[in-house]
């Protein structure tokens, strides 16, 4: 074949003038300069006829070997830096044109809005030249196993059927005389090497320009027409898919506005590196803020929970972060980072350190920071990671919705309800979680053919709740109501106000701007105190049912550690994980937690009021609800009354109050042989609702294990029982004429 004639034989003259309308047409155009350049190169080195397999050829060349004779060539090749290293010009000049063919097409199909995705590539990593030539040969073997047999060939050698670094070199260099640096190819420094080919797949027992240029599954599909994120960063990487208007409620209008302003203004600046933060409750909308400032400019938003990517190794997380790049480059995409996790824990002192986490988070944001323009940080807490690194930084807080707000999204999802008000202040939940559960409460109404009620939607929040609390508390079911709770009306009335400051907090705090002039100390905390079995902890589950809360009792035992430091670490972690959930968190015992400060005589007593001051603090800082129950109020410290809104004493009963809950407990369905005389029982001893609770429960068995109904004997029996555990015998006389 003449030199002369070879870019007829590949292009076709008449589509010089075609814009490119499809990808596939700028592939085939692409993949003929290739076979062209290749021609050209056999040609000159006088490889025979022309040169390499024909086009339509595929498979290996079999029977390749260097032989003795080959050796002093192969030894003496390039001392000669003539002519022969260089085409010729009637070589050239086919090259060039068709190199202007192709530009030609391309700058037509501009005109068009349509850019091959090759090209695309090329520009949005900023590959030169060579580094262009290098991609059109890692793609080759992808589109056409024709290559395999150009590349065994051109190395002679049967497993290098891929185009190397040390190829990619030569061609190049022969081709169009580069003289820059291939430093970047070498080292993998190059934007090709770095994002675009695998690294995973690097030989040992060769040295780096023999390597394989492998291009990645994922820029291949890509090129070839296919735009699906990379399925190996699905564990912690996905496109974040931004609320439908239908989920979507207007509100901190401000915010929104200042987090797009700067988006706009910031992710699109040349020689520029920006982190927005936007810090605040995990689920209070703050990924759905970010995303609705990437969709006001048509663009996608890759979220990564950089908490799941940083338990691999430091090598693999930076690898994987340059494939988190290329991913936001072909996908138009700006990343968001979530890191929802502690970066700072008790130091045993009563006060803070960082945590073990906290410094690899910080080498982890060093790294994004020199790789991403642009990137949204999302926190718990406002983040300081960046503040020393030489980039612009700017942090916004989302806090956890108001009652007013969380209002907005019931009425959203359930309609005008006469209970909205209600719902919004009772449940602390975010928007996900209320729509979640106004969802199921739609459900239940459906199937139950009613309309939706408060116990309706009482029964949809706690469908959606967990326990989250792990091993420090245990979730109680609060099933007693007011009826079941006998206790002194004065009890009731401060048991009712504890609930009413939760049913109107939205009114005093928001409508009535309480809320300005309490910058912290938001939360309730109660202590209800006095004999034990005087109706403690029924009543704090009265008013878990009454509010329609999921209550915890805290096992004391897993939050206490001999070990240093350890206490306050349990104890940061509940109130962590307590945070804006949907719960009454109930300290049962809570002298052994709350007790008084002493004075200081060794290290022990220091460490255990560290202990005590950090509780303090964090029952100081924490919005919820606290219950705590002693039978020993003495001993509570006086700083932790302080903190203490509402003081409640269960006195022992009187006989009135005795008698109603002799007759209150006992079942309904109970059979009873014979008229109880409860005025004689509740008269004659003194007894706690507990106490009283036992005795009727053995009074039952004792009577169901003669086969009879309750008498009156059979209380008698229960009561010496129970008297008995305190040291105390009755004899029948006690009874007067019931123990005739």
């Amino acid at each position: 074949m003449e030199v002369t004639s070879l870019y007829e034989a590949f292009f076709d003259l008449r589509d010089a003038l075609k814009p490119y309308t499809n990808d596939r047409e700028a592939l085939k155009d692409l993949f003929s300069y290739l076979d062209l350049c290749f021609t050209l190169v056999s040609v000159a080195k006088g490889f025979g006829g022309d040169g390499f397999p024909s086009r339509d050829e595929t498979g290996f060349a079999f029977g390749m070997s260097v032989s003795s004779g080959d050796l002093g060539e192969i030894l003496t090749a390039g001392r000669d830096s003539g002519a022969r290293d260089r085409l010729s010009d009637e070589a050239k000049a086919q090259e060039e044109s068709a190199y202007l063919h192709i530009e030609m097409r391309k700058k037509r199909a501009l005109k068009r809005d349509f850019m091959p995705r090759f090209d695309v590539v090329c520009l949005k990593f900023g590959l030169n030249e060579f580094e262009r030539f290098a991609l059109l040969l890692a793609l080759s073997v992808e589109y056409d196993r024709k290559y395999e047999a150009v590349y065994t060939y051109l190395h002679n050698n049967m497993s290098d059927f891929y185009p190397t670094k040390w190829l990619a070199i030569r061609l190049y260099g022969y081709i169009f005389g580069y003289d820059g640096s291939y430093a970047g190819m070498i080292n993998g420094t190059s934007p090709l090497c770095r994002f675009l080919c695998e690294r995973s797949g690097k030989r040992r027992d060769r040295g780096e320009s023999a390597q394989r240029l492998l291009l990645s599954p994922r820029v291949t599909s890509y090129i070839l027409g296919t735009n699906d994120i990379d399925r190996t960063l699905s564990e912690y990487c996905r496109i974040y898919q931004e609320p439908n208007d239908k989920d979507y409620v207007p509100i901190r209008t401000d915010s929104l506005r200042f987090i797009t302003r700067t988006f706009v203004g910031k992710a699109f600046k040349k020689d520029m590196r920006f982190a927005l933060n936007i810090y605040g409750p995990s689920g209070v909308g703050r990924r759905t803020a970010a995303g609705i400032a990437v969709k006001s400019v048509s663009l996608n938003m890759l979220d990564v929970d950089l908490y799941k990517l940083i338990t691999f190794g430091y090598d693999d997380i930076l690898q994987r972060l340059d494939g988190i790049y290329t991913e936001t480059m072909l996908l138009g995409a700006i990343p968001c980072f979530t890191v929802d996790a502690e970066l700072t824990e008790p130091d045993g002192e009563g006060g803070t350190r960082r945590s073990p986490i906290a410094d690899k988070v910080k080498r982890t944001a060093e790294y994004i920071a020199s790789v991403f323009g642009f990137f949204f940080w999302i926190t718990p807490e406002k983040s300081d990671v960046f503040a020393k690194m030489d980039i612009g930084f700017v942090s916004v807080e989302l806090p956890m919705l108001t009652a007013n707000e969380r209002r907005q999204f019931w009425e959203m999802y359930i309609g005008v309800h006469p209970d909205n008000g209600v719902f919004s202040n009772q449940y602390i939940l975010t928007p996900s979680n209320i729509r979640k559960a106004a969802y199921t409460a739609i459900d239940i109404a459906v199937s139950e053919d009613t309309d939706i009620t408060r116990d309706i939607v009482s029964r949809s929040v706690r469908m959606q709740s967990v326990n989250q609390l792990g091993a420090y508390a245990v979730k109680i079911n609060a099933v007693f109501t007011w009826d079941d709770l006998v206790v002194s009306d004065e009890q009731k009335r401060r048991m009712k106000m504890i609930c009413d400051q939760v049913k109107y907090r939205s009114v005093v705090n928001e409508d009535w701007g309480f809320r300005r002039k309490s910058p912290y100390g938001r939360g309730l905390c109660a202590l209800f105190y006095g004999s034990p079995g005087t109706g403690k902890t029924m009543a704090v589950q009265v008013m878990a049912n009454e509010l329609g809360l999921d209550l915890y009792r805290i096992d004391l035992s897993q939050l206490t550690s001999k070990y240093i430091g350890e206490t306050q670490k349990n104890i940061n972690s509940l109130f962590n994980k307590a945070k804006n959930i949907n719960a009454m968190l109930f300290f049962d015992e809570a002298d052994s937690m709350f007790a008084k400060r002493s004075e200081v005589k060794d290290a022990n007593d220091r460490y255990a009021n560290a202990d005590t001051a950090f509780l303090l603090q964090k029952l100081e800082d924490y919005e919820g609800i606290t219950i705590l129950a002693t039978n020993y109020v003495n001993n509570i410290d006086d700083a932790f009354k302080r903190r203490i809104k509402f003081m409640i004493n269960f006195v022992f009963p009187t006989p009135d109050v005795r008698l109603m809950l002799w007759k209150k407990i006992l079942p309904e369905d109970a059979r009873i042989d014979e008229q109880i005389d409860f005025e004689f029982f509740a008269e004659r001893f003194e007894l706690s609702g507990s106490n009283i609770k036992e005795i009727l429960t053995n009074a039952a068995y004792l009577a169901a294990a003669e086969g009879k109904g309750i008498r009156n004997c059979h209380i008698i029996e229960a009561v010496k029982l129970n008297f008995s555990k305190y040291g105390k015998i009755l004899t029948d006389s006690d009874f007067g004429y019931l123990g005739i």
